[in-house]
């Protein structure tokens, strides 16, 4: 059997940790567009790096299992946390459910989305993995094709309209989804340090002049930000490599526990929006800059480790 490749593992870990700081407020600006050149993208990457021919059926019953059935249950559990505030607060986090909106109010032909947050993006890789699936029993240009199905979705939904249960976010995924793909099947010998180094100037750049959030539908610089948030994971994937031996262990759990940390990353939003920071205002204080790093931390990865320890 083939060893699992932990820098993968550790790689998923920092994109998880980048996005669970990305969404902090009150960060310098510069590390808030690093972490949105490629954070989002890396997932999909990564995914499509352990993308098996399956029937479509079985991908479908597998994606409700383990991404759709945790989007809802997460959802359910932020649309309670709104009971807390307000039924109209409620209503809003359920029209966000529907709508798996995770940007901020989006609009469809004109009228306001509410918001779910962070787990937008498990809806998004379900129809993904779908679309792919489909995808490549159809043609082996499957990186071309997703290249042209995520051009048109970005356009859609940037110009034109969302579309529930995020559909449209999982065909923007598409080109990242075969990129890992090809990474896993076409990529076999590392990339040329020289054409690396190349890459990672272009990603540099991005880094400062452009921004990927698929929740939005944004893609400015497109399609160059496209290949530089894929050179941003492929360096990821290298750094994880580096990993010192004393925190293999700590990087590898976080790793293969993204899916839980990233629904109770959501539920802590929505925690500190509608519970903690309502109560403490109530003694004056607020829950910003380094309070609410630390908080969005404690609880984002606090309570994925309880999960664990309960479950066993």
């Amino acid at each position: 059997m083939k060893r699992r490749d932990d820098a993968i593992d550790i790689a998923k870990a920092i994109g998880i940790l980048l996005m669970i700081l990305g969404h902090c407020n009150g960060l310098p600006l510069l590390l808030h567009k690093f972490i949105f050149s490629f954070h989002v993208p890396l997932f999909f990457i990564l995914s499509g790096y352990f993308f098996k021919p399956q029937p479509i059926g079985r991908i479908a019953a597998t994606g409700l299992k383990r991404l759709v059935k945790p989007y809802l249950f997460t959802s359910l559990a932020c649309i309670l946390v709104c009971l807390a505030a307000s039924t109209d607060a409620a209503r809003q986090a359920a029209i966000g459910t529907l709508m798996s909106n995770g940007g901020c109010p989006y609009e469809l032909i004109g009228a306001k989305l509410p918001m779910i947050g962070a787990i937008w993006f498990l809806l998004a890789l379900f129809w993904c993995r779908i679309f792919y699936a489909g995808l490549k029993r159809l043609t082996d240009k499957t990186l071309l094709i997703s290249f042209i199905i995520t051009t048109v979705a970005l356009f859609v939904g940037k110009f034109v309209l969302n579309l529930p249960l995020g559909i449209l976010t999982g065909c923007c995924g598409m080109i990242f989804y075969a990129m890992g793909d090809y990474w896993k099947n076409k990529m076999s010998a590392p990339v040329n340090k020289l054409v690396l180094a190349a890459g990672i100037v272009i990603w540099a750049v991005c880094v400062w002049q452009a921004r990927v959030d698929l929740a939005l539908f944004e893609c400015s610089w497109y399609p160059i930000s496209m290949l530089a948030a894929f050179v941003g994971t492929y360096t990821t994937w290298l750094i994880a490599g580096k990993t010192p031996r004393c925190l293999k262990g700590v990087f590898t759990w976080i790793g293969r526990n993204t899916l839980l940390i990233l629904c109770y990353h959501t539920l802590t939003s929505y925690l500190i929006a509608f519970v903690i920071s309502p109560m403490l205002q109530q003694h004056g204080l607020t829950v910003t800059g380094t309070a609410n790093l630390i908080i969005s931390f404690a609880l984002g990865l606090g309570l994925p480790y309880l999960h664990t320890l309960i479950r066993r």
